[in-house]
């Protein structure tokens, strides 16, 4: 029996996980016009525009995470039909996909990419404190996956969106003093030198 348990739950992982690569190639097809000659139909896995293509893709990442929700492709394919709704601008249903995701996949490596997800979509609805909150509550977590100097620096982003000038120019200066060698050093600097 455990033999046949494993064998079935790899198959499953197989099949979720060709789907999930299907979904991503529909998430990279070509954009390609559409037809202009009568009775010519759009060539086959191509899209007319940005946005057909993006809700395509977004119908097959849910499928995926609809069919087998609890295995690694279900959870990789719920992040990126988060990331879809957030790039197609429907930013409470984006909000609410990466809080489940959260939720549900505490332990993977998505936990803290959909709490940042969830964050960018709180802040494009003006949700600015919730955001704000969000991210300094991530960025307290030192050993997690995200690196602390780029959560920062997204805390002083949404600061400066929120009008918070003191609050922005505090985490762009905490990724100077404590990050001075990091990728987001740079970008901090720049950020404080703007808001002087």
């Amino acid at each position: 029996i455990g033999g046949g348990y494993f064998y079935w739950r790899k198959r499953t992982n197989d099949k979720a996980g060709a789907m999930l690569g299907i979904a991503m190639t529909v998430g990279q097809s070509p954009i390609v016009p559409a037809p202009t000659v009568p009775g010519a139909t759009q060539a086959p896995n191509t899209y007319p525009n940005e946005r057909a293509r993006q809700e395509a893709a977004l119908k097959a990442f849910q499928e995926v995470a609809a069919t087998y929700p609890s295995t690694d492709a279900g959870i990789a394919a719920q992040y990126h039909a988060a990331g879809t709704l957030l790039t197609l601008g429907r930013l409470a249903e984006a909000e609410k996909a990466f809080a489940d995701l959260a939720s549900r996949a505490a332990t993977s490596v998505y936990a803290p990419m959909a709490k940042l997800g969830r964050a960018e979509a709180l802040a494009g609805q003006t949700k600015y404190d919730d955001a704000i909150k969000a991210l300094t509550d991530l960025s307290a977590d030192r050993d997690g996956a995200l690196p602390v100097g780029g959560v920062l620096v997204e805390v002083g982003r949404v600061c400066g969106k929120a009008g918070k000038k003191e609050e922005a120019r505090a985490a762009f200066k905490r990724v100077v003093d404590e990050f001075p060698e990091s990728v987001y050093s740079q970008d901090a600097r720049q950020q404080l030198a703007t808001l002087n």
